[in-house]
């Protein structure tokens, strides 16, 4: 296969992963306004992973995504937290 026709690939398979990334941060933005912690927890550990294997962000497009991502990260952290929370109130009944 010829160079350009690999780069064209590439790039094609660059914005397509960008795709499933944002559509994955959304469902799991999603999730955890619903209470549906575990897909949420899901999503984010599914973007996680992939995030980093995408060569074809612009710095704009991957701070988008690395902060939509730090939101659902900030949603399930304070998930976490609540639960702990009423644990510890329970604890002392």
């Amino acid at each position: 296969m010829n160079p350009s026709k690999l780069a064209q690939l590439r790039s094609k398979t660059d914005r397509q992963l960008i795709a499933v990334i944002d559509r994955r941060l959304d469902a799991g933005c999603d999730y955890a306004r619903r209470g549906h912690y575990i897909q949420a927890e899901k999503a984010y550990e599914e973007v996680r992973s992939l995030l980093p294997r995408v060569d074809g962000l612009t710095p704009a497009e991957r701070h988008r995504l690395e902060s939509k991502l730090a939101r659902l990260g900030e949603a399930l952290e304070e998930r976490i937290a609540s639960a702990g929370s009423r644990v510890q109130t329970a604890a002392f009944l």
